[in-house]
């Protein structure tokens, strides 16, 4: 199995006890009550850039990424997106370019703990389109957007998101790890 597959599959499980052995009344908890969206600004829209590198499953080499980001909080604490990223893929034996467009669900972690309290998990469901064939995908998702600055309207946030695609019809399975910075409405 590819070791950085593992890597997000380590990071997943890490967030995941952390926040099963987190309690209700434990100040540093980062689990979140579910609860309908009551004021406007819980519903938390924003619109990011994504740039980073992605490594395809075996002999390929890394390439740039570059994406476009946008969501919101539907219920909290989970959130609801859309994602477009532009790569190039080499597998070897030929550099193919990639164009993938996700739909996305995380769960937004909260308390005191810091980067875990601005950090998230979930899963992504997508397409991705080559030059020769259209495949499905599927890649859990990890990251954390931190606040830096506000502004009139909002606030900037600057994070990094993590994900392995898992590509049908024999494409190239691939990690991909980004810088991100989101403007918040």
């Amino acid at each position: 199995m590819n070791k950085s597959f593992l890597t997000v599959i380590g990071f997943g499980l890490l967030a995941l006890s952390l926040s099963a052995r987190a309690e209700q009344k434990d100040p540093r908890s980062v689990v979140t009550s579910p609860r309908p969206v009551q004021e406007v600004a819980e519903f938390r829209p924003h619109l990011g850039l994504i740039v980073g590198v992605s490594r395809p499953e075996g002999s390929g080499q890394e390439s740039s990424d570059l994406g476009i980001d946008f969501g919101y909080q539907a219920y909290i604490p989970f959130s609801l997106g859309a994602e477009y990223f532009r790569s190039r893929v080499d597998d070897g034996k030929a550099i193919k370019d990639r164009n993938t467009v996700w739909l996305k669900s995380t769960y937004n972690f909260g308390g005191t703990i810091p980067v875990l309290n601005h950090g998230y998990a979930g899963l992504a469901l997508g397409a991705v389109f080559n030059s020769d064939k259209t495949s499905a995908a599927i890649a859990p998702v990890i990251g954390f957007d931190i606040p830096v600055t506000d502004m009139e309207r909002g606030f900037l946030s600057l994070g990094a998101t993590a994900r392995y695609a898992i590509i049908s019809d024999g494409e190239l399975d691939t990690f991909s790890l980004g810088g991100v910075v989101k403007y918040w409405f």
